[in-house]
């Protein structure tokens, strides 16, 4: 009689039961809810600082742009009547002159220069424009699209003011009136249009103190380094200044 044997049970047999499995999964799945928040919140902070690295990066390239264009602001005047002036204009949104443009990568030359502000809804730009100077051009005559660039764009303010060396009411006016003298400081503030809180620090340029070509010439009423930064028709400009 052939006899069969029962295979031993292998005593503490290893495995998961279902309620491990089950507590298992439910672990697992929120170890990766607690990593997709915190993977979302690491995108939300990169996201922040590019924004704040590529808006710091535009403010300091405009603000190169901007000081290298005052610096190399011409003294240049024109005769209107016998009342010599000076070609520029110099208001809260708006900044005109003429400078002198590098070699690279445009033609070099003298330029006019026209700062501008441009709004769109919620968004302004600062734009520069500019035109190559001729004789006897006095105020800004337009510029060709591709001579016309953002330097400045979001939900910005922009706002120039203009100074006087020496004077104690309110260094900074919103307008440049005296058109037989130029300011000595520029300014140009950068403001959260939400907030009012200044976004950067103000750009403030030095006007070079190089006389006018008129200076050349013995004897010139035109030349400003003689009086003391002011054409010599300066009773004439104050009154203008004064509103007449």
């Amino acid at each position: 009689m052939v006899s069969f044997r029962q295979p031993h049970r292998i005593k503490n047999q290893s495995g998961f039961t279902l309620i491990e499995l089950l507590v298992s999964l439910t672990i697992l799945t929120a170890i990766l809810a607690l990593l997709s928040m915190a993977l979302r919140t690491f995108s939300k902070g990169w996201n922040s600082s590019a924004n704040s690295m590529e808006r710091l990066e535009m403010v300091s390239r405009a603000f190169d742009i901007f000081e290298r264009d005052v610096s190399g602001l011409r003294r240049l005047t024109r005769n209107a009547g016998g009342i010599h002036r000076f070609v520029f204009t110099g208001t809260a949104g708006r900044l005109s002159f003429v400078t002198i443009e590098p070699p690279y990568p445009t033609a070099p030359g003298p330029y006019f220069v026209d700062y501008s502000i441009l709004r769109r809804g919620s968004q302004a730009s600062l734009i520069r424009a500019r035109a190559p100077y001729q004789d006897k051009l006095y105020k800004f005559p337009g510029a060709t699209p591709a001579n016309q660039v953002r330097l400045l764009e979001g939900p910005f303010k922009y706002r120039f003011s203009y100074a006087q060396k020496g004077v104690r009411d309110g260094p900074w006016l919103p307008t440049w009136r005296k058109t037989n003298r130029l300011p000595d400081l520029i300014r140009l503030e950068i403001i959260d249009a939400k907030t009012g809180v200044e976004m950067a620090q103000p750009f403030v340029v030095a006007l070079r103190t190089d006389a006018e070509l008129d200076c050349i010439s013995e004897g010139s009423d035109a030349c400003s380094a003689r009086t003391n930064g002011e054409l010599s028709n300066g009773a004439v400009a104050s009154q203008e200044q004064s509103g007449r």
